[in-house]
Order: structure tokens, then sequence, then C-alpha cells
């Protein structure tokens, strides 16, 4: 019954593939290109439909909940959708890219979603064997292995089997610490990711430093609750243009990024990029060419050379080394 199925969906997606073609004229064009062109049409004609039951819903309430299709069709758009991130891993919208939503989860992927703009790049982040799946994964992993399971089955409806979830590898590290003090940290997060939303910028500075400071001694960096702290801390004194300060708080995470986001993984590039950047600000040259010169050798694997952000990272590089060689003349 589901080869059937596979098979009929597989003809129907060649089909509108091929009429996409034919009216669009894309006659020499790839099919990655034509299904780019059809996730758009069919996202508009969803948006359409879901406008045109819910003026019907004013009308008839139940005429919007007697629609099941509809809802199989939203569930299965928004189950494949992707979140697209700007080069500094921000949420900017969402799209869908069909060939891609073929991927598997693992919380310990062999392969990271990367975008420039709107387009999708898949990178591989180690050597993959022949028939090895590729994966990804579709949260983020910066939590302990029964929070990943709940925000996958509440999500997409599975549970995780990955190794990393079997052991339950490092959620000792993440939970370190005393557990009335995180349990307290991790009640005012959401109140301080509210205030970073609304770039209340002096508001979210003022709660992080009062909590980091109560918390010196019953809480470690590498709580990861205590780590979100220094990394809105980081990012109020960046938008304050509070340099100094926000160095300091940049460094206290570069250890628990080490520990979390091993090998080569885009966020641990970005937030080395970021505590580069600050030094090279405070004029701490060499300093801030050894840490640019550790995001270079992740972003390459992870961004690729030809990615803007990689260029970013280039230049101030090459200026932070131009600096320095006329500093030894």
């Amino acid at each position: 019954m589901n080869i059937c199925r596979d098979a009929l969906n597989a003809r129907l997606l060649n089909t509108a593939v091929n009429l996409v073609r034919k009216k669009l004229g894309w006659t020499t064009r790839g099919n990655a290109d034509v299904l780019r062109a059809l996730s758009l049409i069919f996202l508009q004609t969803l948006s359409d439909l879901l406008a045109e039951l819910f003026l019907n819903y004013l009308d008839n309430q139940n005429a919007f909940l007697r629609d099941s299709t509809l809802f199989l069709i939203f569930s299965q758009v928004t189950c494949n959708c992707f979140t697209i991130s700007s080069g500094e891993m921000q949420d900017v919208g969402v799209g869908l890219y069909p060939s891609m939503s073929l991927l598997n989860h693992s919380c310990d992927p062999n392969c990271v979603i990367i975008f420039e703009g709107y387009q999708l790049l898949l990178r591989s982040v180690r050597e993959i064997q022949i028939g090895e799946e590729l994966t990804i994964s579709y949260i983020e992993t910066l939590m302990p292995t029964s929070e990943r399971q709940k925000q996958l089955m509440r999500q997409y409806c599975f549970e995780c089997d990955c190794l990393l979830c079997k052991t339950q590898e490092k959620d000792a590290e993440k939970l370190a610490g005393e557990e009335h003090a995180w349990e307290e940290v991790k009640d005012v997060v959401s109140e301080v990711r509210y205030l970073k939303s609304t770039k209340e910028w002096e508001q979210v500075l003022s709660r992080c430093k009062s909590l980091l400071s109560s918390n010196t001694d019953r809480l470690p960096d590498t709580n990861i609750y205590q780590l979100e702290l220094l990394d809105c801390a980081m990012d109020a004194c960046i938008n304050l243009e509070l340099w100094e300060e926000a160095l300091y708080y940049g460094n206290r995470t570069l250890g628990p990024y080490r520990l979390y986001y091993p090998g080569f993984h885009p966020l641990r590039a970005l937030q080395l990029m970021r505590v580069g950047k600050l030094q090279y600000s405070q004029d701490m040259f060499p300093q801030a060419l050894e840490t640019l010169k550790q995001a270079y050798n992740i972003m390459k694997v992870t961004h690729g050379t030809d990615h803007s952000l990689m260029q970013a990272l280039m230049e101030i590089k090459e200026e932070c080394e131009a600096i320095m060689r006329m500093q030894q003349r």
C-alpha cells in the first residue's frame, strides 16, 4: 500500500514539475530550480486557500473544522519547512525545500544546513562513508536528552534513537551546578528572550548581570542556562556598544561552545568570529588573529569559501594580519 502511494506521489510530483517547466518556459533549467518555483507556487496557493477558508470560518465555524484535508496539507508543510537564517544564524523566515525535506534527523548529524540569502546549502561536517545516510538536526541540540526528545515528539512525532540520545552524552555537564539555581535561571530565560525580541537591551543586560552575579559560585559556565545568559549579555553589550564587557562575556562562552559543538559546527564558528571581531576592536590583534583563524578553519567546512560570511571573515582576518605586519616593522 505504501509502495503504491509513494509511486503515485512520485508521478504527481513529476507531473507538477513538467507543468511548471512548460508554464515558465524552463526547458533547460534543472529540477532544483523548478522545484523551488513549485514550492513558491504551492505556498502561495496554500496561503490563498487559508485566507479563503478563514473568511468562511467567520461565517460558519464548522466549515473550517470539517476540512481535514486542509489540516493534513498544513501539517505536512509545517513539518517539512526549514527555518531560513541570516549569516549570523538569526531566524528571518521559513521556506519549503522539497528535496532537502527527505533528510532524516540525528542529534549528532553528519551534515548541516546553511543559507546564503534564500538559497539552502547542505554541507557535510565530517567524512561520510559510502552508503552512509546523510542526516541533519531538526532542532537545536544544546538541550539535555529528555528535552530534545520532548521537542522532537511535539514537533515531529518521533523519538530519536541516535547514539547521542542512547548514551545521554554531556547531559551531566549541561545541567551542572546547584539544581535550584539553574531551575531559577531556566524560568527567567524566557523573560530575557522576550526582552531580546523587543530589543530592550538595557533590561536584558541588567537581568543577565544580576543572575550571573548571584550564581557565580553555584553554576559553571557549562550549564546551558548559564551559557544562554552569557550569550544574551554579550548580545546586549554589543547592541549597547559596550565592547569591553561584550568581550568579557564572549570569552566565557568559548569553552562551553568547544565542549558542546566539537569538530565543525557553524554556531561555534560564528561565536569565534564574533569574539575575534571584539578582540580586534580592542586592538588585541594577536589574540584576534588566533581566534579568527579558528573560526576560518571551521567555516571553510561549514560554509565554504564562497559564502558571504566567509568573505567577511577573510576580510577582517587579512586586516588584522596587515596591522600586525606594520607593527613588526
